[in-house]
């Protein structure tokens, strides 16, 4: 498999399994796959969650580049209706009318709203067993998530490749290539803390795949890096047991503690880089003025010791403005501390770590 994030072109992912995205060095990187059937002297080419439209032209680069043309597409597959998903589905079937379009009745309700016409889609609860045979005599088998994290999310897997195709479940985000090392699991746990909603849908989604005959060999997410060998297994466990969502929100009450003392390394990390003056005058913003209560308590030494409103929401308000303005050779690295210290007290990280946010206070910035 490539080992680089920098990608152009389509990358083999197994015979006959290609990765048709696009990337240069994204954070959140929109994987896109072509698998082609042969048999029975046919050719079905199959497209995997299309992607968002900023990807649209690369993606068809890239299809076209392997199958001659969209009109060479036979169906697509759309895990759930987010747009970085399946949004360019309503293009290519613009392209190609022919091309069947395969969802939940629940991905549908919102999906068809990006132009994808009724008579296109099929369901795939329409499908005895949730299997579909293909013109080329292999099958295809669906494996709804529920809550993974829409109500009508659902797998692909191909029995033949032993590929599992699990749209946002396993997705992680900063990959370092497009294949899953035992490392990527700090960004696919991040990645679910924020996003999955319990555990209790990652709990039901892995009993379904750890069903699957053949077991899987490999696991193709939409984000992040393909998970193989001996990953899957240990993935498998760590994601069934991973507190997410509201089981994080809930466990809070009790956790103020450890999130102060995440933040405050947080901090100490943001000294490291931006200086302890400019850290400073960032905290000050935050002291009460009469016409605003403070966010945070701080002690002599401006370590936090308290937070008064809702703890994620107070600090994404303040990490969101320090790391704006951490010069960009830092900010990764900046990014990983701080995640490692919220994942090393089993919190998940602040949402505003993860992103590079564009729009800031220039009271808070220039003043």
């Amino acid at each position: 498999m490539p080992d680089s994030v920098n990608m152009l072109g389509p990358k083999k992912i197994a015979t006959d399994v290609h990765w048709v995205g696009t990337a240069a060095g994204e954070f959140l990187r929109r994987n896109v796959y072509l698998r082609t059937f042969r048999g029975k002297g046919r050719i079905f080419n199959l497209l995997v969650d299309p992607g968002p439209p900023c990807d649209l032209e690369a993606v068809v680069k890239n299809v076209k580049s392997l199958i001659g043309g969209i009109d060479n597409l036979h169906a697509i597959t759309v895990n759930h209706q987010d747009p970085d998903v399946g949004a360019n589905a309503a293009a290519l079937v613009k392209m190609h009318d022919g091309i069947v379009v395969l969802m939940t009745e629940e991905t549908w309700r919102l999906a068809q709203y990006y132009g994808i016409s009724r008579r296109n889609f099929h369901a795939v609860e329409k499908l005895r067993d949730l299997r579909t045979l293909l013109p080329t005599g292999q099958k295809i088998q669906f494996v709804p998530t529920p809550f993974c994290h829409f109500r009508g999310a659902c797998m692909v897997y191909d029995p033949e490749s032993r590929i599992l195709f699990s749209g946002d479940l396993f997705a992680g985000v900063a990959a370092a290539s497009l294949e899953a090392t035992a490392s990527s699991w700090t960004g696919i746990k991040a990645f679910h803390q924020l996003y999955m909603p319990g555990n209790d849908a990652l709990r039901l989604a892995v009993s379904r795949i750890r069903k699957l005959d053949p077991a899987p060999l490999a696991i193709a997410p939409q984000h992040g890096g393909v998970i193989s060998g001996d990953l899957v297994p240990q993935f498998l466990e760590k994601m069934e047991n991973l507190p997410v969502g509201l089981d994080i929100i809930a466990s809070l009450r009790d956790s103020v503690p450890a999130i102060i003392s995440a933040l405050n390394d947080s901090l100490t990390a943001l000294r490291d880089v931006l200086g302890k003056d400019r850290v400073v005058k960032v905290m000050r913003f935050f002291h009460p003025d009469g016409s605003y209560p403070a966010l945070f308590t701080l002690a002599d030494d401006d370590r936090v010791v308290d937070i008064k409103a809702e703890p994620y929401a107070a600090i994404e308000a303040l990490l969101r403005i320090l790391y704006r303005q951490c010069p960009d050779q830092h900010k990764e690295a900046l990014r990983s501390r701080i995640w490692n210290i919220f994942l090393d007290r089993n919190l998940p990280p602040p949402e505003s770590a993860l992103v590079d946010v564009d729009v800031i206070e220039a009271e808070i910035v220039e003043g």
